[in-house]
């Protein structure tokens, strides 16, 4: 125990002396590198300074950059958002635009096709748009904007490019109502154009029409076209109504076949219609 003690002393006597001696030749290295001042020569006092106020200045400086970047992107946002609005309302334009375009093509396709028909009729045609249609689901009409400014009578026929729709039952100045077939007011004196049978088209106030009074065991297939039979003073001979979608024969007594037949116009999308300007009396009086 005597013997460590001793040494211990002077161990740290020897320590306190290298510090020391380091010290001052640190102090001296410092001092000679100030007087000579040469450009590439630096102290290490020099450097522990440059380092302490550099790490200082970048603790202080670092908040203020950091504002600054953040105030930069909320501003590059807001630039972005209104040049985003800005896209989002010419894309919007432009899709009306589109849309218009698009309505404009296909209201002209439907009068090149209505103009067809026209030009195969015998009878005068007038062009009305459809501007209103009647939403009780037992009656189907609709209104158009020709009247009879325009020549328009009741009971003249109406088709679309599809094919007959009804005949008018009301004429004003300016307007006139049409029944379509599907309503159950409505009856045309048709045939079966394959085998010239006879019935009455019937509405059902459904999407589908009934061909009634024609007798069990005629000559009726599903796919058969109804043509107007210009027996019933108002529609003209060899109009196309539709076809044959479906054949019930009945109970065993009945006289009658029950067949269901579907227009060839699609009645609840009729947006043009065209009206032959003829009446029964213009029928009877034509040679």
């Amino acid at each position: 125990m005597n013997n460590r003690t001793p040494d211990k002393k002077k161990n740290k006597k020897r320590l306190v002396t290298a510090c020391a001696v380091g010290l001052v030749a640190l102090i001296l290295f410092s001092m000679v590198g100030l007087r000579i001042g040469a450009q590439n020569f630096s102290t290490p006092f020099k450097f522990l300074f440059m380092d302490a106020s550099a790490s200082i200045q970048s603790a202080i400086v670092r908040p203020y950059r950091w504002t600054k970047q953040f105030f930069a992107f909320n501003g590059g946002c807001q630039d972005i958002k209104v040049k985003n609005r800005a896209l989002l309302q010419e894309n919007a334009r432009l899709r009306q635009e589109l849309v218009k375009y698009q309505e404009a093509y296909l209201a002209k396709e439907r009068y090149r096709k209505l103009l067809k028909i026209k030009q195969q009729m015998e009878y005068p045609v007038v062009f009305a748009q459809v501007i209103g249609v009647d939403l009780a689901p037992w009656a189907g009409t609709i209104l158009v904007d020709s009247g009879r400014k325009d020549g328009v009578l009741p009971d003249m026929v109406a088709l679309s490019w599809q094919g007959v729709i009804g005949h008018t039952i009301e004429s004003f100045p300016t307007s006139s109502r049409i029944l379509l077939l599907s309503d159950p007011r409505s009856r045309i004196a048709a045939i079966i154009q394959r085998t010239r049978v006879r019935g009455v088209l019937k509405g059902t106030g459904s999407s589908v029409c009934s061909l009634v009074y024609v007798e069990k065991g005629t000559d009726v297939e599903v796919g058969d076209k109804v043509i107007s039979a210009g027996t019933d003073g108002i529609f003209p001979k060899g109009l196309l109504l539709g076809k044959v979608s479906s054949i019930d024969p009945g109970s065993m007594d009945g006289i009658f076949q029950t067949i269901t037949v579907e227009p060839s116009a699609h009645l609840n999308n009729i947006e043009e219609v065209s009206i032959l300007l003829t009446t029964r009396m213009n029928d009877q009086a034509r040679p």
